[in-house]
C-alpha cells in the first residue's frame, strides 16, 4: 500500500589575544587644536531583523561633523572595534559576528587609528566648510545560527586631526549603539527510503507493504533552528487508509516513538536540532477488500 505525504515549511579553537597599544603623538603648545564636534551618529542597526538563513544583513549609517572653532584642519574620521571586542554583537546566550565597511560592496573596512589610516575616512573642514557627513555601512554575515533575540555593542567614533601628516587626538569621540534582532527559523527535510528532500511543498511516497497481516512504514525528518518549533501533522481522511472501493483501514503514526492522533490533527513542540522518526503502523486488515489503500499526510513545521 502507499501513502502521499505531503510536506510544507513554514517561517523560520583556541585564541590567542594580544594587546597592542599605540600612543599617539601628544599636544604641544604650538599647535593650533581644530575644534570639532559629532553632532549626531544613527544608530548602527539593519533595517531588517537578522535570518541566519539569507545572505546576510547590510545597513546604511551616517556620522554628523561641525567644525565649531579653531583653524582649518584635515581631519581622520575612524570607528573602533566596540566595546565587545573584535567587532562581536552579544546576548545573554550566544555571539554574533558583525563589521563596519566604508562602501556599501563592502570590500573595504572602517578602522581606527590603529589600524590602517587607508580604512578610516579622510576630510578638510573650514568656516566655509563647517559641516561633513560620512557615510558608511554595517554587515552581518549571513550562515551563523545563533538564538534568536537582541544581540548589541557599542562602538566609539574618533575624530583626530593631522598635522604635517601625523594624526593627534582623538579631537573629538561620540559612542554608538550597534544592535540587531536575529529571528526565529527553522529549516527541515525529510528522509524516505534514504533520499533526503527539502521540506519545501515536495511530494514522497511511503509504501506500507502489504496490509493482510498489518503494514508499517517509517520515514524521518530532520530539522534544525535556533529555537522553539512546532511540528503540525493532519490526514486527508482523519489517520484512515482508504481503498478505492470506499473501504478504509486505520492505522497510527508515531513521531520518535510518542503516538499522536490524526482524527482531528495534531501539533508537537520540539526544539533544537535533530533527526526525528515517524513511524507508521497497521492493524492486519485480512477482511478488507484487495485493492490500493492510501491517505495524504501533511506536516508544517513553524519556528516560534
Amino acid at each position: 500500500m502507499k501513502m502521499p505525504i505531503l510536506f510544507r515549511p513554514l517561517p523560520f579553537l583556541s585564541a590567542l589575544a594580544l594587546g597592542l597599544l599605540a600612543v599617539l603623538p601628544a599636544w604641544s603648545k604650538d599647535k593650533d587644536r581644530c575644534e570639532i564636534d559629532i553632532s549626531s551618529i544613527d544608530r548602527i542597526e539593519p533595517t531588517d531583523e537578522y535570518d541566519p538563513y539569507s545572505g546576510g544583513a547590510t545597513g546604511y549609517h551616517q556620522i554628523e561633523l561641525e567644525h565649531d572653532d579653531g583653524p582649518a584642519c584635515a581631519i581622520l574620521v575612524g570607528i573602533d572595534d566596540g566595546g565587545n571586542g573584535s567587532r562581536v554583537l552579544e546576548s545573554s546566550k550566544d555571539r554574533l559576528v558583525y563589521d563596519l565597511y566604508k562602501d556599501s560592496r563592502l570590500s573595504q573596512r572602517v578602522d581606527d587609528v590603529r589600524g590602517s589610516e587607508s580604512n578610516m575616512f579622510a576630510l578638510s573642514m573650514d568656516s566655509k566648510n563647517d559641516n561633513a557627513t560620512v557615510q558608511f555601512f554595517s554587515n552581518i554575515p549571513g550562515g551563523q545560527l545563533v538564538q534568536k533575540g537582541t544581540y548589541s555593542d557599542r562602538v566609539t567614533v574618533n575624530v583626530y586631526q593631522l598635522i604635517d601628516g601625523t594624526p593627534y587626538g582623538p579631537i573629538a569621540s561620540r559612542t554608538a549603539q550597534v544592535r540587531t534582532k536575529v529571528r526565529s527559523v527553522v529549516s527541515a527535510s525529510v528522509i524516505v527510503d534514504g533520499v533526503t528532500r527539502p521540506l519545501n511543498g515536495s511530494v514522497g511516497t511511503l509504501d506500507l507493504g502489504d496490509l493482510t497481516r498489518g503494514g508499517g512504514g517509517r520515514f524521518d525528518l530532520d530539522i534544525s533552528g535556533n529555537g522553539d518549533y512546532s511540528l503540525s501533522l493532519s490526514s486527508s481522511n482523519g489517520g484512515r487508509l482508504v481503498g478505492t472501493g470506499g473501504d478504509s483501514i486505520g492505522y497510527q503514526l508515531y513521531v520518535s516513538g510518542r503516538a499522536v492522533s490524526l482524527a482531528r490533527g495534531t501539533t508537537v513542540d520540539l526544539g533544537g536540532s535533530g533527526r526525528y522518526g515517524l513511524q507508521v503502523q497497521t492493524d492486519g486488515a485480512a477482511q478488507a477488500l484487495a485493492g490500493t489503500y492510501s491517505d495524504s499526510l501533511l506536516l508544517t513545521i513553524t519556528a516560534n
